[in-house]
């Protein structure tokens, strides 16, 4: 009988995680916990510090991701993910001034003003000015974010000025703990199990969301919320995923170039993407506003650590105006043409995001949330080493916060270029021992 029962439970799952889960399970809080410390240090010295944490984090995942493969380890790993989530709601948003931004529009809209007509410097915002704390800075430019957003940055300034900070801190790590939960229910049966720690360990997923609070977190989560959809078989759901992805961040949307050159039937797929922004545009115009506000001239002007774009800008300077459009149609082909290949869905879905990121002149590390959730689906050596390197780009934030001075360094650009060009060539060397063992 003994026998018989030790060999029943050998061909049971562990219930408990392992000590090396628990090992790094600990020693990732304990890196999250630092942000704390980076946060509490003097404006102009906290990005080294941050980017500390960042490469600790990164390297205890990439650690996860290699060893453990129990379920019991893997549900340990989503529960530290979210509870590391949780400790950083608390955390000033140091890396970023688009909190008070995302607020203050909520705040106009909620005063059923036009947002998108009307600046924080508007005379007709006098009021509002006095009773909610204003932006930090561009008091000079309308919103440029979608409906949408609007209404998600309104939930959170009707909590009050007091609140609002945190109730939004607060949304952002229920989305960001909602996507590495969903990654891991999806995940957890079949042989990527192990790749769910990409998602709920990634450093940009969990910094982004817990101390920036960027509004992408909700991008990722529709975003995972497509790769799911289609990899069970629903793609009106996945469809509608994609549409909810671009409404919230327009640029994110992109994805569903995937999902429309695997479908028989791509009118009903585009009409179902493109229910949440014609329903939340409609119901903005019908309050009086008027989207998109400032986006057209935010796509025409901004610019930021994006390799691309700085090397053309450097070669012609003074075509700007030719390059970004240039940059956006090429950009859509090579979406389109990697959106056809045949195989993984997640790995197309992937590689899409990646080259709206690549023709885009602006990269900010938060732009990656998107990227880094399908490279949890489908693991790359170019997509994990971009997002390792994205903060990079933070370096400005000493100088700014210290002395008020915007300017950013070259370095970070041909950083990011460099990292992603070495992935590239990590992955087509493991595609070529592949091949060759075939």
């Amino acid at each position: 009988m003994a026998r018989g029962g030790d060999a029943r439970a050998a061909l049971r799952p562990a219930v408990r995680p392992s000590a090396r889960a628990l090992g790094l399970s600990l020693a990732w809080l304990a890196a999250v916990a630092s942000v704390h410390l980076a946060a509490a240090r003097p404006p102009g010295a906290r990005v080294a510090p941050y980017l500390a944490v960042h490469g600790a984090m990164t390297a205890l995942m990439l650690l996860a991701w290699r060893h453990l493969r129990a379920p019991a380890d893997l549900a340990l790993v989503l529960v530290a993910g979210v509870v590391g989530r949780v400790a950083l709601v608390p955390v000033p948003s140091f890396t970023t001034t688009d909190v008070a931004r995302y607020l203050w529009d909520g705040a106009v809209a909620l005063e059923a003003a036009d947002p998108y007509a009307l600046p924080p410097l508007a005379t007709e915002l006098a009021g509002l000015r006095g009773r909610f704390p204003m932006p930090a800075d561009h008091l000079d430019v309308a919103t440029c974010y979608p409906p949408l957003a609007l209404a998600l940055f309104a939930l959170a300034a009707a909590t009050g000025p007091a609140r609002a900070w945190l109730v939004w801190k607060g949304m952002a790590a229920l989305a960001s703990s909602a996507t590495a939960a969903l990654a891991w229910w999806h995940l957890r049966a079949g042989e990527r199990a192990r790749h769910a720690v990409l998602v709920a360990w990634s450093p940009v997923l969990v910094l982004e969301a817990g101390v920036g609070a960027h509004l992408d977190a909700y991008s990722a989560l529709a975003v995972a919320a497509f790769v799911v959809c289609y990899e069970r078989r629903d793609r009106g759901g996945a469809a509608l995923a994609a549409g909810v992805a671009g409404a919230v961040k327009l640029v994110p949307g992109v994805v569903l170039l995937a999902l429309l050159a695997r479908t028989e039937r791509p009118l009903r797929v585009i009409a179902i993407a493109a229910i949440p922004t014609a329903a939340t545009f409609g119901a903005a115009e019908a309050l009086g506003m008027t989207p998109p506000g400032s986006l057209p001239h935010v796509a025409a002007n901004w610019s930021f650590a994006a390799p691309l774009w700085t090397a053309l800008y450097a070669l012609a300077p003074l075509e700007d105006e030719a390059i970004r459009p240039a940059l956006a149609g090429v950009g859509l082909v090579a979406a389109a043409l990697v959106a056809l290949r045949r195989g993984p869905f997640a790995r197309n879905a992937r590689d899409v995001a990646g080259v709206s990121l690549a023709v885009s002149p602006v990269l900010y590390p938060w732009y990656t949330m998107p990227l880094a959730v399908t490279a949890g689906f489908a693991p790359s050596a170019w997509a994990l080493a971009l997002c390792a390197v994205a903060p990079v780009s933070y370096e400005v934030l000493d100088a700014w916060q210290r002395e008020g001075r915007w300017a950013p360094a070259r370095y970070p650009a041909a950083l990011l270029a460099a990292a992603a060009a070495a992935g590239v060539g990590v992955d087509v060397r493991a595609w070529w021992r592949r091949r060759s063992g075939a």
